[in-house]
C-alpha cells in the first residue's frame, strides 16, 4: 500500500475523550494492534478529572504513534471532536470513541477501499452494537447500517443518507480528510454529525465494507441516549433535540448544499428535498399547537 513520509501518516485516528479512563486503554489497544501500521492516534483530553491523562501518557511514552494533547479547560464535546481533526496530519481521518473497539483489519480494509475508489469519500465496516447497563453488563447485537450509497448523482446520495441514517455509525468510518475539512464539521447541536456526513455524501460515495469490524458500545458515560443530565452537562452536550435545534440544524443544510462543489441542478434537487422536510415539520408543529389548544 502507498505510504506517506513519517511526518504525514496515511491515516489519522482522532480520539476525543473526557473521563474515559475505564475504556481508553481498550480502545488504544484495538488501534495499535491493527495490521495497517502507518497511522497516528490523536488524543484530545478535554480536561479529564479521572485517570485518563495517566493512561494516555503511558501509551504515548510507549508508542510514538500516540500523540496526547490535554485541553486546559473543558471546551465541550463538539469543539473537542473538531480539535482532533485540526491536529490531524494524515491523508485519511477516522473519529473514534474511547468506549468503542476496532477489530483487526478495520483500518486496512477502509483505507484500501478509498485508495481503490477515488469516487468515494468515506468507507465504513459493518458493526456490532453492545449495550452496557449501569451494572456493566453487556449485550451484543449484529447491526447493519444499510448505508452503502453509490448513487452517481450528489442529490440522490444526500437524500438517501438522510432518509436511511439511524445511529450514524458511518461517522466512525474512514474519510478523506480534505473532504471533511470542506464541511461545517461538528456544530453545537445534537445531530450535527448527521449533517456533516450528509455534506460528505454531496462530495462522493459512501462505501460499506462487508466485514463486521467495528464494536460500538453504548454506555451511560458515553452515549447521549443513555447518559444522565449531569453527565451531559459535564460534556456541554444538550440533553435531547429541541424543536428549535432541529429547525436550526435542518436550515443549515441549505447552506451546506450551497457550499458543495456540485452542479446547480443537483443543488436545486437537494434544496427541493429539504423544503419538503420543512413542510412536513411545519405540519408537525401546527399539529402540536392544535392539540395544545384543545
Amino acid at each position: 500500500m502507498a505510504s506517506i513520509d513519517s511526518s504525514q501518516p496515511l491515516l489519522s485516528v482522532g480520539l476525543p475523550v473526557y473521563n474515559g479512563a475505564r475504556w481508553t486503554a481498550g480502545a488504544l489497544d484495538s488501534f495499535l494492534g491493527q495490521s495497517l501500521g502507518d497511522f497516528e492516534v490523536i488524543v484530545a483530553d478535554n480536561a479529564s478529572t479521572d485517570d485518563t491523562e495517566a493512561v494516555c501518557r503511558a501509551y504515548a511514552e510507549r508508542d510514538a504513534r500516540v500523540r496526547y494533547f490535554r485541553n486546559p479547560t473543558n471546551i465541550g464535546v463538539y469543539a473537542n471532536f473538531n480539535r482532533v481533526l485540526e491536529l490531524a496530519r494524515g491523508r485519511y481521518f477516522k473519529w473514534a470513541a474511547c468506549s468503542d473497539l476496532c477489530l483487526e483489519g478495520f483500518f486496512q480494509h477502509c483505507v484500501e477501499t478509498l485508495e481503490r475508489r477515488p469516487d468515494a469519500v468515506l468507507a465504513y465496516p459493518r458493526a456490532y452494537l453492545v449495550i452496557v447497563d449501569a451494572d456493566g453488563q453487556e449485550v451484543a447485537h449484529e447491526y447493519d447500517d444499510g448505508l452503502n450509497i453509490e448513487d452517481a448523482l450528489p442529490a440522490a446520495r444526500f437524500r438517501a443518507y438522510l432518509e436511511r441514517e439511524r445511529i450514524n455509525n458511518v461517522m466512525h468510518g474512514v474519510a478523506r480528510r480534505a473532504a471533511l475539512l470542506e464541511t461545517a464539521l461538528h456544530r453545537p447541536y445534537p445531530g450535527s454529525d448527521i449533517s456533516m456526513v450528509a455534506e460528505l455524501a454531496l462530495r462522493g460515495k459512501i462505501l460499506e465494507i462487508p466485514e463486521r469490524l467495528f464494536v460500538r458500545r453504548f454506555t451511560p458515560e458515553t452515549s447521549s441516549g443513555l447518559m444522565s443530565r449531569s453527565r451531559a452537562a459535564q460534556l456541554s452536550m444538550p440533553a435531547g433535540r429541541s424543536l428549535a435545534g432541529r429547525v436550526n440544524l435542518h436550515a443549515y443544510r441549505f447552506v451546506s448544499v450551497a457550499r458543495a462543489p456540485i452542479p446547480l441542478v443537483e443543488k436545486l434537487k437537494a434544496w427541493g428535498y429539504l423544503l419538503g422536510w420543512l413542510v412536513s415539520l411545519r405540519h408537525q408543529v401546527m399539529g402540536r399547537l392544535a392539540r395544545g389548544l384543545r
